[in-house]
């Protein structure tokens, strides 16, 4: 034992330099090996301490940081082990704010830069809305039966649940319906959506409650509706002309089919008819556009008489600097007219207008009494077959007579 000691401490200055030296070594050895690395990294965003009452337009799904340490760790992490926060504690009421991201690094990391370091966010009121359920029919029932009448909801009416902005953009609360084949009454619970113009579903709202009970009553046979024809018109007639009139002949006919196909037609439209071009009146005789599963009841007629008339466009046209000459004066007598030009407003078929030109018309006034030295007298014009006066301008003019 006292061997050992005195072995353990001759020459102990440089076994101790010895060790620090292969310390040293074995450092820079171990930090070749496992150097200190820095590397970037998307990693999700989320929220805290959001008021009640208050949501969140637009939120950012992530933000991307840097972040440093050794090679060894730096290369397993993932994107789920580091989290984004963004703390809405201090927010009370709807805005606009910009909020500090916060990151927790792991262990033996260092956080070094988040991009972006804020993030701008709209802060909205959480509203309520009573909506009526509306529904679609998906498919048909068994051939010969039909929907008794609409399908009713138990509770007829839920509640929307969101900000102002995405309430906005609700059309409607939609129960899908499937009746595909069905021979009796259903009844079921089935699951609502919202959806926007667009027949898009709109996720961003609650609603409450979101599953209704649907009952649907069946018959046998098809309801029958009375119907307004309407003619489906496509082109234009000719230029300088106009559809006056369309009548049909019936002008409402009597259909019947499948409840879930009848309910939502309001009229009846014919197969498409082609004015393109025409001048004079047209008479055809078209069956009526029906959709499948529709059908026209025993006794209506299948051919629907359409006359389509049409008139010339009546258009009007302003005659600008048009001469006043005087009439019935004495050839001993002359005149000053003023002021001596007018203009007029005329109207009439558009082939007439059209070709008008202020030298086809004559203004002239007429004198009643030449003594007076001074008179105002009514304008008068002279228009050619076809063209209907509307304005002078001025309606009278004043005469000066030199004697």
């Amino acid at each position: 034992m006292i061997e050992l000691k005195n072995w353990f401490l001759k020459n102990i200055d440089i076994k101790l330099l010895s060790l620090f030296f292969a310390i040293i070594l074995w450092l820079y050895i171990a930090g070749g090996e496992n150097p200190i690395v820095e590397n970037f990294i998307d990693i999700s965003l989320t929220q805290i301490n959001l008021s009640e009452g208050l949501v969140i337009k637009e939120f950012p799904a992530n933000v991307s940081v840097g972040i440093r340490g050794p090679k060894n760790i730096i290369n397993n992490l993932s994107s789920n082990q580091i989290n984004g926060i963004v703390n809405f504690s201090e927010i009370s009421k709807e805005g606009i704010y910009k909020l500090k991201v916060e990151v927790e690094p792991p262990k033996k990391t260092q956080i070094t830069r988040v991009i972006p370091s804020e993030i701008k966010v709209e802060v909205e009121k959480v509203l309520t809305k009573e909506v009526e359920v509306e529904y679609s029919l998906i498919g048909v029932p068994e051939k010969g039966y039909s929907l008794t009448d609409e399908p009713q909801f138990n509770p007829s009416m839920v509640k929307i649940i969101g900000a102002q902005s995405v309430l906005d953009n609700i059309k409607q609360i939609i129960c899908a319906i499937d009746i595909s084949g069905i021979k009796e009454d259903l009844s079921r619970k089935l699951k609502v959506k919202a959806v926007d113009v667009n027949g898009n579903e709109v996720k961003e709202v609650k609603i409450e409650p979101d599953m209704v009970e649907v009952s649907i009553s069946l018959t046998r046979g098809y309801p029958e509706k009375q119907l307004t024809v309407k003619p489906k018109i496509i082109g234009k007639p000719a230029p300088g002309y106009y559809i006056s009139e369309i009548l049909s002949s019936p002008d409402e006919i009597k259909i019947f089919g499948n409840y879930s196909k009848i309910s939502d037609i309001e009229f009846l439209e014919t197969i498409p008819i082609d004015v393109n071009g025409i001048t004079k009146t047209l008479s055809v005789k078209v069956p009526p556009a029906l959709e499948e599963g529709l059908n026209i009841v025993d006794g209506e007629v299948e051919l629907i008489e359409v006359t389509i008339q049409v008139k010339e466009v009546i258009i009007q046209k302003i005659l600008k600097n048009i001469s006043v000459l005087p009439q019935n004066l004495s050839p001993f007598v002359s005149c000053e007219i003023k002021p001596e030009i007018i203009d007029i407003t005329v109207e009439g078929k558009n082939i007439l207008i059209d070709k008008l030109e202020a030298k086809d018309i004559k203004a002239f006034v007429k004198f009643t009494d030449n003594f007076k030295v001074e008179q105002k007298v009514k304008v008068q014009v002279d228009l050619p077959e076809g063209i209907s006066l509307i304005k002078i301008e001025p309606e009278e003019v004043t005469v000066l007579i030199n004697k």
